[in-house]
């Protein structure tokens, strides 16, 4: 039996950015572009590199965010948890068509001080509107 988990990403692991080939070296393949349901906030995580966000469940934000989802060989999935840098981390993501699935979080100690970029809508307007 073939199995698999999928994985939602809303930051440097989305195709094109610096960290997507950890997924497609672990035989990740896309399967969406969606987004999160309302009650999320999203900040730049302050002295990463490569800069990346890390994306908070706040029931009071009014932000759906946006994210990729993928799935990976679930046998796949260790080796990629081991990549994954303190403060961020892997956990339940809701998304807006009623499904959940697992993806990045970040713990709240580290977005302490940290800018809130949510109202980008998601990393990649963020980044588009940063580098203008």
């Amino acid at each position: 039996m073939n199995q698999t988990i999928q994985i939602a990403v809303c930051g440097a692991h989305m195709q094109g950015l610096p960290l997507n080939h950890q997924l497609l070296s672990l035989e990740a393949v896309f399967i969406k572009t969606c987004k999160t349901v309302v009650g999320y906030r999203l900040f730049d995580v302050p002295q990463k590199l490569p800069p990346r966000p890390g994306m908070l469940k706040d029931s009071t934000s009014p932000y759906a965010l946006a994210l990729e989802v993928w799935e990976m060989p679930l046998e796949n999935f260790g080796a990629f948890m081991v990549q994954i840098a303190s403060p961020l981390c892997i956990g339940t993501v809701f998304l807006e068509d009623g499904s959940s699935v697992y993806g990045f979080l970040c713990e709240a100690d580290a977005l302490k001080g940290a800018e809130e970029i949510s109202q980008y809508g998601g990393w990649r307007n963020y980044l588009t509107c940063k580098d203008q």
